[in-house]
């Protein structure tokens, strides 16, 4: 039972950003219903949370590699790019500077 609805919660918060205080609130609605025990309110809550977390996560994730690849289709310079530019600029400065 307490799997179903564990369940059921997670599919219910899905991949959006939720506070501690909205799943508590959420499970004290399933305590007041009599579907949870006020004893596992503790665990139930902290499961919820990790694993909202780790749907946060999976969707930053989706999210960096979507922008990763639009970048690269696009030819767009990455942070690294230009960081290697700023090096080859930095000792093509030096050497000029020598020879003078």
């Amino acid at each position: 039972m307490l799997d179903l609805v564990k369940k059921s919660i997670y599919l219910g918060l899905g991949a959006v950003t939720v506070t501690r205080e909205k799943v508590e609130n959420l499970v004290d609605e399933l305590i007041e219903k009599g579907q949870l025990k006020q004893e596992q309110k503790a665990t139930t809550v902290q499961d919820i949370m990790k694993k909202v977390e780790k749907e946060e996560q999976a969707v930053i994730n989706r999210i960096k590699t979507a922008v990763e690849k639009a970048i690269k289709e696009l030819g767009l310079p990455t942070k690294q790019d230009i960081e290697d530019l700023k090096k080859k600029l930095e000792k093509i400065e030096k050497l000029l500077e020598s020879k003078s």
